[in-house]
């Protein structure tokens, strides 16, 4: 019954990657990069008799896929998926010895994206696959068919002396890279939650440690059900929302906007421009909906924005039957007079039975704030990511976060000795040029600065997620280790598009290891090594030890509600960093 059980989780999954094979593929032919000449080549590799960008993603969908299926009857994978790995062997595509693809390069590189995209699919998994695997090892610990993932079993074992040493060093590594500290009854209390900047009492409920200023809300607050894996909260995402609009000072800092539900209201708030902007400066406003997502600028659904009386915007909402899945709000510009106060008044309107035909949510809290800006060029904002220490990834740091990435795998029952990572960007497919992640993404992989920076410039709305993870980028970080790799390839013209790491952070191919450790001697102390806080090494080192993220607190928050504390002040513009994420009980 179990093993009925295990054989019906691996197909839905296994027919679930099936389905996203053909998006994978779209993504990965990138047809306007080839060229007219290779096109030729390609019609007549595969018989394509007419419009080629029509046909060929039909035929080569077809053909990578009879290729998998001959390849499982070969090795004798089944499909249906048996274990763990019938699943992998069967989803990932092994078509390097097929001389078609060798000839075109394009042909390897759409390969390479589509199995990156199935390695991402699970990955967001990876809980359902650790369940799966104590399954299969309740049903067949002992199994007779190889697999590529190996179990540890026993765990109960007697561990050696010198091994509980070598355990115990690591432990106190991890603990120095974890940086974790119990919240102070101050920050307990929620100071900077959206229930104090409106005077309500909020009730019983988690609270979250946000990632990147480390003061706490309360989920219910912000209207979140669940815990997130990272928790930002929503003005430290306004804040960091663009990083090519990068703010300067603060006008008007972050305030909420409660919308009533099914009555009209009317939001005015007085502030002061005190002094002039120089030329590559603006004033923006920007608003989140507080709704448990606070991801994008959103502004109420009905109603109007006016500066000094005048309108200046009008908010219209999507009819019911709108293709749109959320109406495209974005920040806006406002041209004030330096010295002069002026008067913000946001107008919510109720709505009426002629509107039923269109969405509207009201009762819904709004954050929104005034700031000064940097419009950077493409070139200078780049440059500037490139320059800037704070966003360096060193050398040592990038070995540590790669043997926490294999270390974090082990301590999940799925042994691992390395991992591999893809030199070519998913943007375009071609060698990155600056290796760059987000401050908050757990992978390893890295995408092209240049590219992301390109994409997000020409985008409206502009929205910054990772395109590998698909998280939040609040900022940049630079890797040098994958930086310095790519400069010797460059260097040196190795034809190396990929590079795999060991349990220890190393290269595992021995002439570029060599090459690296000759470059490494003579860069700067700052490349190799820096003292930035790094988020993924604080987020990982914590997973393993397992550090509790929820806490009760007791009768010292109760005693603080008979007193309540002063509000703070503002918290005060930061620049964007890393950070982590804590969730705790508290009153």
């Amino acid at each position: 019954m179990l093993r009925k059980e295990l054989e019906k989780n691996l197909k839905d999954i296994k027919e679930d990657v099936n389905q996203e094979i053909p998006k994978y593929l779209e993504e990965g032919i990138i047809l306007n990069q080839i060229n007219r000449k290779v096109q030729n080549e390609l019609q007549k590799e595969f018989n394509i008799q007419q419009d080629f960008e029509l046909n060929f993603r039909s035929i080569f969908l077809e053909f990578i896929l009879n290729l998998q299926k001959q390849k499982m009857i070969q090795k004798q994978i089944f499909n249906p998926p048996k274990s763990i790995s019938d699943l992998f062997l069967g989803s990932y595509f092994y078509l390097e010895d097929v001389p078609k693809i060798n000839r075109h390069p394009i042909l390897k590189q759409i390969i390479d994206h589509i199995n990156m995209r199935i390695n991402n699919y699970f990955q967001h998994h990876i809980s359902t696959l650790h369940q799966l695997i104590d399954q299969q090892k309740l049903i067949d610990s002992q199994s007779t068919r190889s697999s590529q993932i190996d179990i540890e079993i026993d765990s109960n074992q007697i561990i050696p002396d010198e091994q509980q040493q070598k355990q115990q060093k690591q432990e106190s590594e991890l603990i120095d890279l974890a940086k974790f500290k119990n919240p102070t009854e101050e920050q307990l209390n929620c100071p900077y939650c959206v229930c104090k900047k409106i005077n309500q009492i909020a009730q019983k409920s988690l609270a979250f440690r946000c990632a990147i200023c480390k003061n706490y809300f309360h989920s219910s607050c912000l209207r979140i059900e669940k815990p997130k894996k990272v928790f930002v909260c929503p003005e430290c995402i306004i804040i960091g929302m663009d990083p090519l609009h990068e703010l300067q000072e603060s006008i008007l800092d972050p305030i909420i906007f409660q919308s009533l539900e099914g009555r009209a209201n009317q939001f005015i708030s007085k502030f002061q421009l005190k002094k002039g902007l120089p030329s590559e400066h603006l004033i923006e406003i920007r608003s989140i909906k507080i709704d448990g997502q606070f991801q994008d600028i959103s502004w109420p659904d009905l109603g109007d924005l006016q500066l000094n009386g005048k309108k200046i915007q009008e908010f219209r909402p999507l009819a019911h039957n709108s293709s749109l899945k959320k109406r495209k709000d974005e920040k806006l510009e406002l041209k004030l007079e330096q010295g002069q106060v002026n008067l913000l008044t946001i107008r919510e309107q109720n709505q009426t039975p002629e509107l039923k035909a269109y969405r509207i949510n009201q009762g819904i809290p709004y954050m929104l704030g005034i700031f000064q800006v940097r419009i950077y060029k493409l070139s200078e904002f780049i440059k500037k990511i490139k320059m800037d220490q704070n966003c360096l990834l060193g050398i040592e740091q990038s070995k540590k976060f790669i043997q926490l990435s294999i270390l974090q795998n082990q301590f999940d029952e799925v042994k691992m000795e390395s991992i591999k990572v893809s030199l070519d960007c998913v943007y375009d497919l071609n060698q990155i040029q600056t290796p760059a992640r987000g401050n908050i993404c757990e992978h390893i992989q890295c995408f092209s600065l240049e590219n992301l920076v390109t994409m997000m410039k020409n985008v409206t709305p502009r929205k910054w997620k990772c395109p590998i993870c698909k998280q939040m980028i609040l900022g940049l970080q630079i890797d040098a280790y994958q930086m310095c790799i790519l400069t010797i390839i460059k260097q040196f013209n190795l034809k190396i598009n990929e590079v795999s790491f060991n349990q220890f952070g190393e290269v595992e191919n021995p002439e570029l290891r060599e090459l690296l450790q000759q470059q490494e001697s003579i860069l700067p102390d700052s490349t190799r090594s820096n003292n930035n806080r790094i988020i993924q090494l604080e987020q990982i080192s914590q997973r393993i030890l397992k550090i509790s993220n929820q806490v009760v607190a007791g009768s010292q928050i109760k005693q603080q509600k008979s007193h309540p504390p002063l509000l703070p002040e503002p918290k005060p513009i930061k620049k964007i960093g890393n950070s982590f994420s804590d969730a705790i009980l508290i009153d």
